[in-house]
């Protein structure tokens, strides 16, 4: 049986109504489970992580090789199928299965890899959570997860590109990535009206002189107004709360070219600003 009969055949069965708005798109392509289990390069040492796992026909291939699987779904009548289908690598403690939200849950730290076809309505804030809890982690190895096309452009972003912005400066203060193939929209169901990517991200655990949160609130004073320059933004912000604007204005200008447009300014540059705000008592 194909898998798209046996999706509907189970939503059928089990009175389950798919919702879009949820980002409910099951991929119904072997050939597509194939590659993302190819390109993650499992070993019997990895613990995986599956986020939005529907009803385990992803879990169900890196169960065969990884040492365990933890495996979200927000879908409880979802979940009910996938322990029915997966039974007994539940009970073998292959699959750990996690019947909440991704963005309530903790990750666990023996996460080696993640392999996943996560919801698209809150994609943003995924990959958020996977960059600050487990890019750090010395475990962690890599994400293979699919992704739309165009988030994943702006993810891939690098800085003077016209996509670069606070998602792409976040993925680059911890890792790089790239864009492994196309997937169309035509191997979902139900069939989004958006073409996907398989994408990899993996952690660089560089050195920063700043926390991520201190980096974030810097994009996200910057990225508010992407086609300004540097220097017009710290100004206004100065100006707000302190009287010695210009003398700071001064200083980042020292050794920043606070004249260039925001959409030009690369991770140490926004490290830098974040050195100074933060010096300056400004954040």
């Amino acid at each position: 049986m194909s898998l798209r009969r046996e999706i509907v055949s189970l939503c059928s069965f089990y009175g389950i109504p798919l919702q879009k708005e949820k980002g409910q798109h099951f991929l119904i392509s072997k050939k597509i489970i194939e590659l993302e289990i190819r390109v993650a390069d499992l070993t019997t040492d990895d613990v995986v992580l599956d986020i939005g796992a529907g009803f385990g026909f992803l879990t169900e291939e890196i169960a065969r090789t990884a040492k365990k699987v933890y495996a979200v779904e927000n879908d409880p009548k979802i979940a009910e199928i996938f322990k029915k289908r997966l039974h007994n690598y539940l009970k073998a403690g292959k699959i750990i299965l996690l019947i909440k939200d991704f963005l309530e849950i903790v990750i666990p730290k023996d996460i080696t890899k993640i392999v996943s076809n996560p919801p698209y309505n809150i994609i943003s804030e995924i990959v958020l959570k996977i960059l600050r809890e487990t890019f750090q982690e010395e475990k962690m190895k890599y994400a293979i997860m699919i992704l739309q096309k165009e988030f994943a452009h702006r993810l891939l972003a690098t800085a003077g590109s016209k996509n670069w912005g606070r998602i792409s400066a976040a993925l680059r203060f911890f890792g790089d990535g790239k864009i492994i193939a196309k997937v169309p929209r035509t191997v979902f169901f139900p069939r989004p009206i958006v073409d996907s990517v398989l994408v990899k991200i993996w952690p660089l655990r560089k050195e920063h002189k700043i926390s991520f949160n201190v980096y974030e609130r810097v994009t996200e004073i910057l990225f508010a107004s992407p086609r300004k320059k540097v220097r017009s933004i710290l100004k206004q912000l100065f100006k707000k709360r302190t009287t010695g604007w210009c003398d700071l204005l001064s200083v980042i200008g020292r050794q920043l070219d606070i004249n260039k447009r925001v959409r030009y300014i690369t991770v140490p540059e926004i490290e830098y600003i974040g050195e100074k705000l933060l010096e300056f008592g400004v954040l």
